[in-house]
């Protein structure tokens, strides 16, 4: 079964407690600052495309990329809803293209951490860096290594809406920092419960390895930040965001 096949459908629904719009704010400021006439957007593993159609309502010209049809089927019907003109694709973002050279490239909410192998950090970055333009910007963030070892290792969470009740439960290679995620939900409809199963994985990397990845593939680091605010990072980090442009 297809990643998120069925997360989809309540993937919004569990992500409450994302605020989206301090993302938003922290990419317009990178824009301003660190951009160079900032106008068209690619959001690279955009999901259901909340921030996609946010960056739209600023005025940016934006296009969505995902590997799942269901995300994007749920990104398509929303901004069809809201009358916003965005093109979504369905693509893997380790092998990817825009089709333009974009000015700015987001990823948000653990995109990267879903490419498990170095080899496909590496090819998704080769990717975004063909796809900017000269000193184009490229941004995204990743749950820390010190997430997937003190927060996701070998825990259980559950979450209980309305219609759906969900048990996640984590198992992590300490090695690797490849993380399995077996997650069971129980659906409502009428006055019965279906059971549905999925599986996902993603991998922590380390900052210095992501780096000169980010480096080899023509992308130079401008910033690493612990939070939206610009912080500086901590050892209990659970996100770095990394603000990175296209050549020197």
């Amino acid at each position: 079964m297809e990643q998120y096949s069925i997360l989809a459908k309540y993937y919004d629904a569990l992500m409450t407690d994302i605020e989206y719009d301090k993302f938003v704010d922290f990419y317009t400021e990178c824009f301003e600052k660190c951009g160079n006439g900032v106008k068209n957007v690619c959001d690279l593993a955009c999901g259901t495309g909340i921030i996609t159609l946010m960056l739209a309502d600023k005025g940016y010209e934006v296009s969505g990329i995902d590997i799942s049809c269901d995300m994007l089927s749920m990104a398509q019907m929303r901004a069809a809803e809201n009358k916003a003109k965005i093109v979504f694709s369905e693509q893997d973002m380790s092998a990817f293209t825009t089709g333009v050279q974009e000015d700015a490239i987001i990823c948000s909410l653990d995109g990267v951490n879903y490419l498990t192998s170095l080899e496909k950090v590496k090819s998704c970055f080769a990717c975004v860096s063909e796809s900017l333009k000269d000193n184009g910007l490229f941004i995204f963030d990743v749950s820390s290594v010190y997430k997937f070892k003190n927060i996701l290792a070998n825990n259980a969470f559950v979450y209980d809406l309305d219609d759906v009740f969900l048990s996640w439960q984590s198992f992590i290679n300490e090695k690797s920092c490849v993380c399995d995620y077996y997650l069971t939900f129980f659906s409502k409809d009428g006055n019965a419960w279906h059971r549905y199963d999925e599986e996902q994985r993603q991998k922590g990397y380390s900052t210095t390895t992501l780096t000169k990845a980010l480096n080899n593939s023509g992308l130079s680091v401008l910033g690493i930040y612990g939070d939206t605010s610009f912080g500086e990072p901590k050892p209990d980090s659970e996100r770095l965001f990394f603000v990175c442009r296209k050549g020197v």
